[in-house]
């Protein structure tokens, strides 16, 4: 990573972890990869600190540690994609909830700030007790716990209130290994990528085999062996036989009835986990106890799991897509496309297979998996206006034997075939330019609709360069940005033909622009001598570079605004230390002074300001990074 973003990785480390972290962090980006006497060394910490600093940043998955197989010396490196997604955690929390419910996301807290953990250890905080375990009443609940978190008080039924705490906590870990969102923690996850790859070059080419083979015949060995062996020592993913009909467990279905009628009866749930379209009552917000069912087994209470950010990132880029969606079309339609994005979300692992973004033109063409039109149709909330908001749909022109009109068999009526092809006429709209959301294919005579990540992910990035042109050098920028990059090189006169701009206004937007680096000027002399008047410029415009240095400055400015609340804070140290005692935290109307109220409101307004713009940058770098 850059300068800014090392920077930013620092700051984000010693906001959430403290100095000692920072510290050590800081001296592993500046040195790269060190053994623990050099880290000493640089770091000037004691053997205490940086033996309990180092363990405890491995568990949080903030250090890579791998030790040689040549000399058997243990090298640490500096994990920047782990720290840098501390950023996002507020915006995953808010995806669990969303999703799963608040018990889900206060699991998911809990393994996140303890960066991974046993099952048998989240058994015992007493955090991720249900509230129907932790207080007394007629079922009979725990009066007091151990330090296992066994009862040794029980009354009426306590043991059974026992085993519905775990049973809900391992349906909830069910859950979420179902939708992708933790994945079991191995041995490789806490190296890094290119040891990871060392490490199986060297396995796969002392096989018997590779010592057999040259040439061509040997490379295609070694390349197929390393990813095989990779790809088992990293995969992680817990879904398996968890996913029923391509649906993750515990997804409610509406129950229907033998007339094809919705049933008013509350079906009984395996889970709290619910459709975007199905809402609870204020009172049923979380399923009791003893509303949970056993379908699965109980989760094994060795396993030890941790986020799978991979999979969080193909949620934010489908809530991308969804919400341009919804400002390029309208609310319903939009509905409609959240469906399919959602059952494409459950067999997709991570937004794209490269580490890194390729080149505009080197992409390719990726295609997401299919889903049939009568899956969607049964996703959909069966309430939802879809005739409201497109067109009339036209009768069928092509008449049948004897010059009469096929029966409709209720493709515009009020049956399942109608609410079919709604759906597709919305599914057809999103298809169409210029952003072509979603394609048509059939499969074996059955309609199926697909995404193209790679066409979409391109045109998110270029929507968000476009709209910083535009709202730095105004509409003309806009609009030579985008000729030049459909057209491609041009040099000024067959610019100023295209564009429509007098000569002077051409040349004061492109000297802007190429200042600030979104366009650059290639020379093309016609003689050695290379005069000026013998040279022809071209003008160009590299999306690649420009959002290369977008990135950066994003990075830049994420840091600066970290910067900015770690100095307001330090002014305000001695207040806020006040406000974050246990005896006044959550009363201060009662005990600070009107004075003190005011400026805690303004701390907290200014505070909510800057983090509110660093959430908005990492939308940004979601975009040009991660897509």
């Amino acid at each position: 990573m850059s300068q800014y973003a090392t920077e930013l990785c620092t700051l984000l480390v010693e906001d959430n972890f403290g100095e000692l972290f920072a510290r050590i962090f800081s001296t592993l980006q500046r040195y790269d990869r060190l053994a623990l006497p050099r880290l000493k060394f640089y770091s000037r910490l004691s053997d205490k600190k940086l033996h309990h600093g180092l363990a405890a940043m491995i568990q949080m998955h903030l250090v890579f540690h791998h030790t040689s197989f040549d000399d058997g010396v243990t090298y640490y490196e500096a994990n920047m994609q782990a720290a840098y997604y501390l950023v996002r955690s507020g915006k995953i929390l808010e995806i669990i909830e969303d999703n799963l419910g608040v018990y889900a996301s206060r699991v998911m807290s809990t393994i996140m700030y303890l960066g991974h953990a046993q099952v048998s250890y989240l058994e015992t905080l007493p955090e991720l007790v249900s509230e129907q375990v932790s207080t007394d009443g007629i079922n009979g609940t725990l009066g007091s716990h151990n330090v296992n978190g066994q009862s040794q008080s029980m009354i009426l039924n306590g043991s059974h209130a026992a085993s519905g705490s775990h049973a809900k906590l391992h349906q909830t870990l069910t859950s979420l290994a179902a939708h992708g969102y933790i994945v079991r923690v191995r041995e490789a996850h806490f190296q890094s990528s290119v040891d990871t790859m060392m490490s199986a070059e060297r396995i796969v080419k002392a096989k018997q085999d590779a010592k057999q083979l040259k040439g061509k015949n040997l490379e295609r060995f070694l390349q197929d062996g390393i990813t095989d062996l990779i790809q088992e020592r990293t995969e992680g993913d817990l879904s398996h036989g968890l996913i029923r009909n391509g649906v993750p467990r515990g997804i409610k279905r509406r129950r229907v009835n033998r007339l094809g009628e919705e049933s008013n009866k509350r079906p009984r749930l395996d889970s709290s986990v619910r459709l975007p379209f199905e809402k609870l009552d204020s009172d049923e917000d979380e399923l009791t106890d003893n509303e949970l069912v056993d379908e699965d087994p109980p989760m094994e209470s060795d396993l030890v799991v941790r986020i799978n950010h991979e999979k969080l990132d193909v949620v934010l880029r489908n809530r991308r897509l969804a919400e341009l969606s919804e400002h390029s079309t309208s609310s319903i339609t939009a509905q409609v496309y959240e469906c399919l994005l959602r059952r494409i979300e459950y067999q997709t692992q991570r937004c794209r297979e490269e580490p890194e973004i390729p080149r505009e033109g080197e992409e390719g063409e990726i295609y997401s998996t299919p889903i049939s039109l009568h899956t969607l149709v049964e996703d959909i909330d069966p309430g939802l206006d879809l005739a409201g908001s497109i067109g009339p749909m036209l009768p069928p022109e092509i008449p049948g034997r004897g010059g009469k009109r096929p029966p409709d068999n209720g493709v515009n009526g009020s049956g399942p075939q109608s609410r079919a092809s709604e759906v597709d006429q919305h599914l057809v709209l999103l298809a169409q330019p210029p952003y072509a959301f979603s394609y048509r294919q059939i499969n074996s005579g059955m309609i199926t609709w697909t995404v193209e990540y790679r066409h979409l992910a391109r045109k998110l990035r270029h929507l968000e360069l476009e709209r910083i042109i535009q709202s730095r050098y105004g509409n003309v920028a806009l609009r030579i940005v985008r000729v030049l990059l459909a057209k491609g090189k041009l040099d000024e006169k067959r610019l100023q033909e295209i564009t429509l701009l007098p000569p002077k206004d051409l040349r004061q937007v492109l000297a802007k622009m190429q200042g600030g680096g979104f366009v650059d000027l290639q020379e093309l002399p016609r003689e050695a001598q290379r005069l000026p008047s013998r040279t022809i410029y071209l003008w160009f415009y590299d999306p690649d570079r420009v959002r290369r240095n977008v990135l950066q400055d994003t990075y830049k400015t994420m840091s600066r605004c970290v910067q900015r609340i770690k100095f307001e804070r330090s002014r305000l140290k001695d207040f806020l230390d006040k406000t974050e005692r246990s005896d006044i935290k959550g009363n201060e109307e009662r005990c600070l002074s009107e004075a003190e109220l005011v400026l805690l409101r303004q701390w907290r307004d200014k505070e909510a300001l800057l983090l509110g713009e660093v959430a908005r940058l990492d939308d940004l770098v979601a975009v040009l990074r991660d897509f």
